[in-house]
């Protein structure tokens, strides 16, 4: 080969071997640039508690007491770190009485050491104490009273599962009484729906038909006489 084309090639390589290792710097340049600019996620936090509200002050009224206890004992159960203690619990529910509940456990407080290191018992007490049924009447007696007059059939239900869920019965007796309380032309409407076959799906029908009668009537009476 001539020596003038052998220099010639060399020369050409060079350049082509030059260009390659410029476009890999410059690869290069691009990825430690993205790395550099590219934020860092930041670190996940674990093990830390949900932030709940604080449960609602409890003045002793009966309708509010189960509830009451149970917003304390979700509050407890999702800040571990802060009232792991019993004694500090019992202090806790102390702060969130008022009126008439605060005035029988400033009463009781001295008198009963447990209540301050055990809440379980403090909890028990403010059942014994306060959470008495509507009225006076069993649970039972309520729910065969219940009647959905003058409320939609939505908010009948909530009263009847609120009961419900307290009486211990079975469904098939729950879907009695709840029939029986709806109002008379809603029962008519109900008799025809033969597909139903659970009590879910019974109230669940029965505030459907009721939600369409009274939307009905709405329009009617927004049109006015023909």
């Amino acid at each position: 080969m001539d020596p003038a084309e052998l220099r010639d090639i060399i020369v050409r390589q060079g350049a082509i071997i030059r260009s390659y290792q410029d476009q890999v710097e410059a690869l290069q340049n691009l990825l430690r640039g993205a790395s550099t600019a590219a934020p860092r996620d930041p670190p996940t936090a674990r093990g830390e508690s949900p932030r709940l509200a604080l449960p609602d002050k409890f003045d002793g009224s009966a309708d509010r007491c189960r509830g009451f206890l149970r917003q304390c004992e979700v509050f407890f159960a999702h800040q571990p770190g802060m009232y792991s203690n019993e004694e500090t619990q019992c202090a806790f529910v102390m702060s969130l009485l008022t009126n008439r509940a605060l005035e029988w456990a400033s009463a009781v407080w001295d008198a009963d050491p447990q209540i301050r290191s055990s809440f379980s018992h403090f909890a028990g007490l403010i059942r014994e104490v306060f959470e008495y049924p509507a009225g006076g009447k069993d649970i039972s007696v309520q729910l065969m009273e219940l009647r959905q007059g003058t409320d939609t059939a939505a908010d009948y239900a909530i009263t009847f599962r609120t009961l419900a869920a307290q009486s211990g019965w079975n469904d098939a007796s729950l879907w009695a009484v709840f029939r029986a309380g709806l109002n008379p032309d809603l029962q008519t409407e109900l008799a025809c729906c033969t597909e139903v076959t659970t009590l879910s799906q019974f109230v669940a029908t029965a505030i459907r038909l009721d939600n369409l009668r009274r939307q009905h009537q709405a329009g009617t009476s927004r049109a006015g006489p023909v």
